[in-house]
């Protein structure tokens, strides 16, 4: 299964990674001569065949998945979901339409994640030299697993990060419109409404007071701290659209160490602030990098900060997801100015994927290592 994982993880970052380099190569040639490129290009459409692919054929990767493919196989057979399972409205109408055209779940998979891949790529269609780095973070990172594993949720924070162009251009409307359909995916990202009025504010910052909260955030979230207050955080969680973790207290809830994975994320992030002030400067202090950058550190503090609370560290998806960017302008100006740093971040996906593939191996709940369907059902 390593091997499999290796060849098809390695294929689809390498297809990612080239063909993003073709279509931000594609993109520059045009604006020299002052045309426009159109989104779905050849090579982009390469992109989200081969992503699309693999997120349609693999067999238990994420967590979640195999919980989905129940429900959905139950929903064709039945007309409607497992009775514990209350999905939001609109994915509930869209996976009981393909249940009733009996569209086979490879497709289905196939669709939620073209959704996902689609508004991230478009929210940077005109920066289109990130790509090749979208590949390798989202990948090679952790992400890819996140993506298969709470898949509503994902979307969601996937239309939050395309939702942050109207923050941008302060259209409260078109951000309020797009973050309600989001939230007819997963109702949690409701709570994102509030960034309209954050996050245009100047945020200073001290990367030695980040390191140092950083850190400290990581401690915490090792000891027992949130068993202080598990009796109020499971009816909090099923309001926001949790339910599954009813009366599973002990499992949201538990004292865990940090291991070498988590350190490898810890790493990055060190890396991400200690050179951000020239990231920064490189960009010319353009402030969606700025932001970008603030939204990933309290997603990666929150995460460490919220370690031991497994279901409520869910929250800092809505974070995490903008380490996509944040990290591709930290790659991007890496390649340009410091090459032993380029390839020093590489270096360090490729061993945190090689990690997740091989520490996977033999625990009862293993749902990294890749596998295709066919190899179960037939």
């Amino acid at each position: 299964m390593v091997l499999t994982s290796i060849l098809v993880y390695g294929s689809l970052t390498a297809i990612m990674f080239f063909s993003g380099k073709y279509a931000a190569k594609r993109q520059e040639d045009r604006w020299e001569i002052g045309l426009d490129t159109p989104f779905f290009v050849p090579e982009i459409i390469l992109i989200f065949l081969a992503f699309c692919f693999v997120c349609g054929a693999r067999w238990n990767v994420g967590a979640d998945s195999l919980i989905y493919l129940r429900n959905y196989l139950y929903l064709q057979d039945t007309g409607h979901f497992i009775s514990r399972y209350d999905f939001e409205l609109l994915f509930s109408v869209i996976s009981k339409i393909f249940a009733l055209l009996h569209v086979h779940f490879f497709f289905y998979f196939a669709f939620w994640a073209f959704l996902q891949l689609f508004f991230i790529f478009y929210a940077f269609k005109n920066e289109r030299y990130l790509y090749p780095y979208f590949a390798i973070i989202i990948i090679l990172g952790s992400l890819f697993f996140t993506w298969n594993n709470g898949m509503r949720q994902s979307l969601a924070a996937c239309i939050f990060v395309y939702s942050y162009k109207f923050i941008e251009r302060r259209q409260f409307l078109k951000f309020l419109i797009t973050i309600i359909l989001a939230s007819l995916i997963h109702q949690s990202v409701i709570l994102c409404l509030i960034f309209y009025f954050i996050l245009n504010r100047d945020i200073p910052f001290n990367k030695y007071w980040y390191l140092f909260i950083l850190i400290i955030s990581a401690f915490i979230g090792t000891t027992t701290l949130w068993t202080t207050f598990s009796q109020n955080i499971e009816k909090f969680f099923s309001s926001l659209g949790y339910g599954g973790y009813e009366g599973k207290t002990e499992y949201m809830i538990k004292t865990i160490n940090l291991g070498g994975r988590s350190l490898i994320l810890l790493i990055t992030c060190a890396i991400n602030i200690w050179f951000f002030p020239e990231v920064y400067k490189y960009f010319n202090h353009a402030k969606r990098v700025k932001i970008f950058f603030i939204m990933y550190y309290i997603g990666i503090s929150g995460f460490f900060l919220l370690f031991s609370a497994y279901v409520i560290s869910r929250i800092t998806y809505y974070f995490l997801i903008f380490q996509i960017p944040s990290l591709a302008y930290l790659f991007l100006y890496a390649k340009n100015n410091k090459k032993l740093l380029y390839y020093g971040l590489i270096a360090i996906f490729i061993i945190y994927s090689l990690a997740n593939y091989y520490l996977e191996l033999g625990v009862p709940s293993e749902s990294t290592n890749y596998s295709f369907f066919w190899n179960h059902i037939f």
